[in-house]
């Protein structure tokens, strides 16, 4: 029983770390108001868990832990560093503890999608579509909860209580067995098209997700509502299980143009209809990250997590760069997403093919 439990809990494990990697997001002005710091200097912070990703998912599939020891150790560094940072006195403390969030949540995201094909078969695919999914899932409801929670506790005390539930996810997925072998911790020679894209996917993500809050509590958006906004991640959970049903039936290629297409229009609706805009967005993102994970992990665990660390490489650039695109008009950033999304277009074929013989 906890054997089937640990399994499904490698499925569900993103959605307790992303709530807590992304519940911060739309209390970035509260938290900056806190420290008497000015708009944008949390930009740090909300890049270093990205940077953390993208280093830890390099070396937690060479450490030869077992993999339950991995995914466990892993979630208990998220909860201590969450708590820790939840009472940090200024935005570079904050910055440096998040960045130990982000090293500790780099063990499972790579090694998930390696697992994947061990765990599920032949619905390997689909599980990265579920996997992905909760991650979505988890990402929303943290962010809305943050917005919930700070209302009636305050921003530290919220970011703390969301850390508590990784202490039952570090249990659950202990019992797992196994260890990477040395040859499936080499990334692919062909796989560089794939990591670039990965990184454009987060990238923008984040870069939007990062400046709405600034423009909707300029609109009169309040804690809870900013929070409430931020559901709008569920859309990246049907886009991630569409797209991964969607590659069953026309291959990875045609479902990755479809959810493609699905982000561009997010992106042209975001400046006159945010929320719906939003949604689709992320519908199209994630949707390709489910279909950027499934071709990383059918290479083995090396490129899937180098996969997960070009993804989050995008994710901490993101951070680094939207506080230059606060003062300006938010039609420049829409534009600037846009471009990205042309230039992800570009990589899809060679991203998301079959790997062949020439890739190893």
């Amino acid at each position: 029983m906890r054997a089937a439990l640990a399994r499904w809990a490698v499925v569900g494990a993103g959605f307790f770390l992303f709530g807590n990697l992304y519940a911060p997001q739309p209390l970035l002005p509260a938290l900056e108001r806190g420290w008497n710091a000015a708009a944008g200097a949390a930009g740090p912070g909300m890049s270093a868990p990205m940077l953390g990703l993208v280093l830890g998912s390099l070396l937690w599939p060479r450490t030869g832990l077992r993999a339950g020891a991995m995914l466990a150790l892993g979630a208990l560094g998220v909860a201590l560093f969450g708590v820790l940072g939840a009472w940090a006195p200024g935005p570079y403390a904050w910055a440096v503890l998040r960045l130990g969030q982000g090293l500790s949540a780099a063990a499972v995201p790579g090694a998930s999608f390696a697992l994947l094909p061990r765990l599920f078969g032949s619905r390997a695919a689909a599980a990265a579509g579920w996997l992905v999914a909760a991650n979505t899932v988890g990402g929303a409801l943290g962010r809305a909860g943050a917005g919930v929670l700070a209302g009636w506790f305050g921003p530290a005390a919220a970011l703390a209580l969301l850390a508590l539930p990784l202490l039952g996810l570090a249990w659950a997925v202990l019992p797992l067995g196994g260890r990477f072998a040395r040859a499936e911790a080499r990334v692919h020679a062909g796989a560089g098209p794939l990591l670039a894209f990965g990184a454009g996917l987060l990238f923008a993500n984040l870069f939007v997700a990062n400046l709405l809050p600034y423009r909707l509590e300029a609109a009169g958006y309040g804690l809870a509502a900013l929070g409430a906004f931020y559901l709008a991640y569920l859309g990246g959970t049907a886009g991630a299980l569409f797209a991964g049903a969607l590659s069953g039936w026309l291959g990875p290629v045609r479902a990755g143009a479809a959810a493609l297409g699905a982000a561009g229009l997010g992106a042209a609706l975001l400046a006159a209809r945010p929320l719906a805009g939003f949604a689709l967005l992320l519908a199209g993102l994630f949707g390709l990250h489910a279909l950027g994970g499934a071709a990383a992990g059918r290479r083995g665990a090396g490129t899937s997590g180098a996969y997960v660390s070009a993804y989050y490489l995008g994710g901490a650039l993101a951070g680094l760069v939207y506080p230059f695109f606060l003062p300006r008009p938010f039609g420049g950033a829409l534009g600037f997403v846009g471009a990205l999304l042309a230039i992800s277009a570009t990589m899809l074929p060679r991203a998301l093919a079959a790997p062949t013989a020439g890739d190893g």
